[in-house]
């Protein structure tokens, strides 16, 4: 092994919550009135499924400056105007490409929660440069909320002098996150999901994603403005402002949760997000959920978000645990 490769993965500093209260209210708020289910939580003080997606990304835009420096190795200058704003570098100051979040438990909005985690590894293909990182979330008495693994496009520009490397942990390598089924017992809606028919199709509806909406999640003070500043989006190569990952998955996650109901996720369910291409500002969508797998212990759910034109934006899968 490389001296360069037993250096991986690298710690990063624990952060403690809560999420600002405006971010929480802007995420619930940004998804418009198509989304009862979100909002039926948001009303009940806990914190949705897509924000819990985001943990990790709360971690690294709370990293001390100089550690996000030796992390990113100077990435973080690429991404247009973000040093200037509050912020991070990697993941946070570019695209999302995968998300895998095991939510273990809710959180409420008004509790204190830590988060910490390390940066796994890094690598270049065709000339773009991604990073993954984990995190493991707990609530105030020390239970595991959420455990994460991101991994993003550090740099929307292609640099063609890059050749294909690869440093630290392959996320091909790696075990990958599972359901958690000490916590299916818990769920609120086991009678629902006993309801679930292999082939039955969720959501399929179309909806445009504004700049108003994107606004909204992002707030005013934004941790990554491409998503709704068009001068910041360009600066970073962008054509238009881009809906976050988080977003766009918000919208599928929704259609599982009106059917089932809203605290369906919450209970050890684990959620694989890949994102195929970005969602400008004004683009239409077609969240739609597929369930294809439903035996004695679990509910298995395919996910995907296609652009009206045709494109598939995100794919995705969930596995509910039932109890064994």
């Amino acid at each position: 092994m490389s001296e360069d490769q037993a250096s991986w993965p690298r710690p990063m500093s624990k952060v403690t919550g809560p999420y600002r209260k405006e971010k929480i209210e802007g995420a619930a708020l940004s998804l418009g009135e198509v989304a009862p289910a979100t909002l039926s939580l948001f009303r009940e003080g806990i914190m949705i499924p897509d924000m819990m997606s985001g943990l990790t990304l709360f971690l690294i835009a709370r990293q001390p400056r100089a550690s996000l420096r030796e992390n990113a190795d100077g990435d973080r200058e690429e991404s247009g105007k973000a040093p200037k704003k509050r912020g991070a570098p990697g993941v946070s100051g570019g695209i999302w490409v995968r998300e895998q979040a095991t939510y273990h438990r809710p959180l409420l909005f008004a509790e204190s929660f830590t988060t910490e985690g390390a940066s796994t590894g890094r690598h270049v293909h065709k000339g773009r440069r991604y990073a993954t990182t984990e995190s493991v979330t707990e609530n105030a008495l020390g239970q595991l909320a959420s455990t994460n693994r991101t991994t993003g496009l550090l740099s929307y520009r292609v640099d063609p002098d890059l050749e294909d490397s690869a440093e630290g942990q392959l996320l091909d390598d790696m075990p990958e996150p599972a359901a958690d089924w000490t916590r299916a017992g818990s769920n609120p809606h086991l009678e629902e999901l006993a309801g679930a028919r292999v082939g039955e199709i969720l959501g399929d509806e179309s909806l445009v994603i504004s700049l108003e909406m994107m606004a909204v999640r992002d707030t005013e003070n934004p941790e990554n403005p491409i998503h709704s500043d068009p001068e910041s989006a360009r600066a970073a190569g962008l054509k238009k402002p881009i809906a976050g990952g988080s977003h766009v998955q918000a919208f599928a996650l929704e259609t599982v949760m009106a059917r089932f109901g809203p605290g369906v996720l919450l209970h050890g369910a684990y959620v694989d997000s890949r994102w195929k291409m970005p969602t400008e500002a004004g683009d239409a969508i077609t969240p739609r959920a597929e369930i294809v797998v439903v035996e004695q212990d679990r509910v298995e759910i395919a996910l995907e978000v296609r652009h009206e034109t045709g494109p598939i934006a995100m794919v995705g899968r969930i596995l509910i645990p039932r109890p064994r």
